[in-house]
């Protein structure tokens, strides 16, 4: 049996509530998930969401299928009648006061009153649907899924694990911004949820967004501050705001979450309430330099994430005695508290969804579909690889290098791994183009960006006249998965082949792999398998004889605001605008004419490229 799933393109309103980002699709064929890929690196629309079109006809196309008729459900990652949900009040009005319970019931029976009178359902959801992809429904071939439930079905069904502990954590979704369920063979039991608005994520995104990054978006730069801080500077105001209770739950502060919610502004006005402001000071604009202050910030915000979401999951492991956990929703891609969930020891077994977030949610839908609504038998993922975009061929290779003639040369080397391998090491920054795209956020070595992460200057040369980025941000080390523990403290983890758990560099590795190695002596690791990636491991193999050092720098093909590449053409439009030295796009080795190149570096920026100075980062 064939089930599509899908996320985004929210009709109307919903959008400026942080909802329909993202869009993806996903398509599973007889239990086995073959593919899955975002709009946004179809439309060049970063967290597009949009109506997944393109992203749809890749997926029929990869499963051999000529048309939506020839699929069995399609389902859909939203269902409007749990949103607005009058628990929403009454199960966090402890905090609030009279002026917020009364705000609170006027929102939530203004917008029920709103959706019924628009129309808004999952009827409308399904007619959209049919408006957008062309076509006429069959009765009961379309499903809406609950989001969180989404959520669950993309992690645990998508895991190694019989049965697991599932715990969701995002924002918001519906009403809920988590989930907490246990999963058995294709069974799902749902234990509770926690609804907006108390909801670590929208505190999270509403520090970033003080922080002056965007909310929503720029979490992972947060998280990438943090490190630089010191965690006990506002540890007394976040122990305030996030209160945890003996039975494992917590609290996030409703009445600060309401102001917090009246008072979002994403035009980067950066309007705070004095709840807010007063703790904490004058929140930063987007080109302000970064102070200490607000490193400190992060990090508090940081470890007051890590020890909420550790104390709930050591009390419902030991309610639900489950020796493995499954995570999913926008939250659990933060790779530091992953890193200490696994290093904790309270699981045998953690697996999280490589796309957490809401794209993730397609995948979900497709397998909650394929189980639980055609009540299919569990079948587990035979591809432990998460290739699962879209491939180009030499063809369309072919067809690139012809039409940026003009201002590329390129060649086919005999030894492509130990071309690659020495340009690296000679200090070159490559850009690496490979079969089929990566599922999820992360560039695991088919989109990729590699340098010497030996070279202590390498960061701050690939933030700076490659990513354009802030110079603060750290990159991943892509490690021999059969050298990965010889490097890297590996604890609670048999591996790490999609880059979600920040773990500890050994010490006396540190020195020798600077460029990715964080200021906390901490790394994001991909462990790279022959078995996965035979191509990459290839060049890490290559690289480690020549160097002694089997580990590269790797980061995702794309400058800041732009999606990771996808076609050819895509790869060397990136390639010609930043300082990457080298393309390799599958067996083809491209480079930049010289007066192109020279070009080039006359408009390289100049100035600082956002290193820590005297306690201030500067902007980018």
């Amino acid at each position: 049996m064939k089930v599509l799933g899908y996320n985004g393109a929210l009709e109307g309103y919903p959008g400026k509530f942080g909802a329909g980002h993202d869009s993806a699709a996903a398509i599973v064929v007889d239990g086995e998930l073959v593919a899955a890929c975002e709009e946004e690196r179809f439309n060049r629309e970063k967290h597009s969401g949009r109506f997944p079109r393109h992203a749809i006809e890749f997926c029929l196309k990869e499963a051999g299928l000529k048309s939506l008729e020839e699929v069995d459900l399609i389902a859909y990652y939203w269902s409007y009648p749990l949103m607005f949900r009058q628990e929403m009040l009454t199960q966090n009005q402890g905090s609030m006061n009279v002026l917020e319970k009364l705000g609170t019931w006027t929102v939530l029976r203004t917008m029920q009153t709103f959706n019924k009178l628009a129309g808004y359902d999952n009827e409308k959801s399904r007619k959209a649907f049919e408006r957008d992809a062309g076509i006429t429904l069959r009765e009961k071939q379309w499903a809406a899924v609950p989001h969180h439930l989404c959520h669950v079905g993309s992690t645990f069904y998508d895991s190694p694990f019989e049965e697991a502990l599932c715990v969701t954590l995002d924002a918001s979704g519906e009403s809920s911004s988590s989930m907490v369920a246990v999963a058995r063979g294709t069974k799902v039991e749902t234990l509770h949820e926690v609804l907006v608005p108390n909801s670590l994520g929208f505190l999270y995104m509403f520090v970033t967004d003080y922080l002056g990054f965007t909310p929503g978006s720029d979490e992972y730069k947060v998280m990438g501050l943090a490190p630089y801080g010191d965690r006990s500077a506002y540890r007394d105001f976040f122990r305030t705001v996030v209160r945890r209770h003996d039975d494992g739950k917590y609290e996030v502060d409703q009445g600060l979450m309401v102001q917090m919610m009246a008072t979002l502004d994403r035009s980067g006005v950066g309007v705070f309430p004095p709840a807010l402001t007063g703790p904490l000071g004058k929140p930063r604009k987007e080109k302000d330099p970064i102070e200490q202050r607000h490193m400190d910030i992060a990090a508090s915000l940081q470890e007051c994430l890590e020890e909420t979401v550790l104390h709930s999951l050591a009390r419902l492991q030991k309610q639900t005695g489950m020796k493995n956990l499954c995570m999913a929703g926008g939250v659990a891609l933060n790779s530091t508290m992953n890193g200490k969930i696994a290093r904790s020891g309270l699981f045998d077994g953690v697996w999280i969804h490589p796309a957490a977030h809401d794209a993730g949610c397609s995948v979900g839908a497709a397998l909650v579909g394929y189980h639980n609504l055609l009540k299919q038998p569990r079948h587990f993922q035979q591809k432990r690889h998460r290739y699962l975009g879209p491939a180009h061929d030499h063809t369309a290779v072919e067809s690139a290098l012809k039409e940026y003639d003009e201002k590329i040369t390129h060649v086919r080397p005999a030894d492509l791994s130990a071309t690659v391998a020495q340009a690296i090491a000679d200090g070159k920054v490559v850009g690496w183009y490979q079969g089929r795209m990566e599922w999820g956020p992360r560039a695991l070595g088919n989109r990729s960006i590699l340098a010497d992460a030996r070279r202590d200057d390498m960061k701050d040369i690939v933030n700076h006249a490659v990513k354009l980025r802030e110079g603060f941000r750290p990159f991943a080390p892509a490690c021999l998965a059969e050298k990965a523990q010889e490097w890297f403290d590996l604890k609670g983890l048999p591996d790490s082949p999609f880059m979600l758990f920040v773990v500890p560099v050994h010490e006396d590795k540190r020195t020798r792999i600077p460029a990715v190695t964080h200021v906390d002596g901490s790394a994001r690791v991909q462990t790279v398998s022959k078995e996965d990636n035979p191509r990459f491991h290839g060049l890490i193999s290559a690289f480690e004889k020549l160097t002694g050092v089997p580990v590269i720098m790797n980061t995702s093909f794309n400058i800041k605001g732009e999606p990771i590449v996808n076609t050819p053409a895509d790869a060397i439009r990136c390639f010609l605008g930043t300082q990457i030295d080298m393309l390799v796009l599958h067996d083809v080795i491209v480079e930049k004419r010289p007066e192109v190149a020279a070009a080039l570096a006359q408009e390289r920026k100049k100035g600082d490229s956002g290193r820590v100075v005297d306690g201030r980062i500067s902007a980018v």
